[in-house]
């Protein structure tokens, strides 16, 4: 596939200094889990014929490799649902990202690893909230627990660079940082735990529910020997390695946000383009002319915020993880 694009001189430099130059892009926002902090389990989705073609995808992202995106990260809902995704994945790989990686809950990652390594997708961040059945079950509403542990370790052994993420909820499974800790350091990937966002279905869930990343590295700090990691500065996590091998990742979107440095926009299924996870504005670029969509790119970026919003009630599963 040939996409050609008239190439401005400007870069993605807003007027705060940010570059930006990583691009979630959701395929789907179908998922075959309803976590509680994500969907309800009667969650509505999009009708498929509102998501964007493999060819719209390769258009838009086209002309923002062309102006400074580096990185692409498949996202959903779960994009291994997405019935096109094998021709979204070779139309990027067409149009010269020079990244590509992919988030997925794992359920259905197997199959598709021959296509993954096929078109040089080897990063794979895999969502692991629980190590316990009922645990998992209960977070998920479904019993998937055994498939995904599959998943992962044939993942590394394929060696695909795999990272594990625990969304950590206080009364749920914040008793199993220590045994998340082994169970990916035995593995040999790196797992990050995440702060709980007031995002969409997650804000019901109230206050109490939420552990802090400096309560979690409280809790490490009595099981191991913490040593920071340096981290580009527009990184999501911030690291630490431990004497016995362990790589462990925060994200502290709540109490620790990350803004000032942000390099993210979003792309929806359905072609609305976000300049942060917690604004509810967009701009759509469906049937956008290639001068409209430019225009397009120039007011995204003049959307993002200096600071963080306390919460915002749009859908998780239809912004992309």
């Amino acid at each position: 596939m040939v996409v050609t694009t008239a190439i401005p001189s400007q870069r993605l430099l807003d007027n705060q200094g940010r570059h930006i130059r990583k691009l979630r892009l959701s395929v789907t926002d179908r998922c075959n889990l309803r976590c509680t902090y994500c969907m309800p389990v009667d969650a509505a989705f999009m009708p498929p014929q509102t998501y964007l073609s493999p060819t719209e995808y390769a258009t838009i992202v086209a002309e923002l490799v062309a102006l400074g995106i580096e990185s692409v990260r498949l996202t959903g809902g779960e994009p291994l649902l997405r019935a096109e995704f094998a021709e979204i994945v070779a139309a990027l790989v067409a149009v010269g990202v020079p990244e590509l990686s992919l988030t997925t809950n794992g359920i259905r990652l197997v199959p598709f690893l021959p296509l993954l390594e096929q078109y040089g997708v080897r990063r794979l961040n895999i969502s692991l909230d629980s190590l316990d059945p009922e645990t998992f079950a209960a977070i998920s509403h479904g019993h998937h627990l055994e498939t995904v542990k599959a998943a992962v370790a044939t993942a590394v052994h394929q060696g695909f660079q795999v990272k594990l993420n625990m969304v950590v909820m206080a009364g749920v499974n914040d008793h199993e940082l220590v045994p998340m800790v082994e169970y990916a350091k035995g593995l040999g990937i790196e797992v990050r735990f995440l702060e709980l966002m007031r995002i969409g279905y997650a804000c019901h869930l109230g206050g109490d529910r939420f552990v802090s990343a400096a309560t979690m590295i409280e809790r490490l700090r009595q099981h191991y020997d913490l040593r920071p990691v340096p981290r580009p500065l527009d990184s999501t996590s911030f690291n630490f390695e431990t004497a016995c091998g362990g790589q462990i990742g925060f994200i502290a979107s709540e109490s620790q946000p990350f803004c000032g440095h942000c390099s993210r926009w979003r792309l929806s299924a359905d072609g609305v383009l976000r300049a942060c996870l917690f604004k509810e504005a967009g701009v759509s670029l469906r049937g956008l002319s290639q001068r409209e969509r430019y225009v397009a790119y120039e007011q995204v970026l003049g959307m993002k915020p200096s600071l963080r919003g306390t919460e915002v009630h749009h859908a998780m599963h239809q912004i992309g993880g």
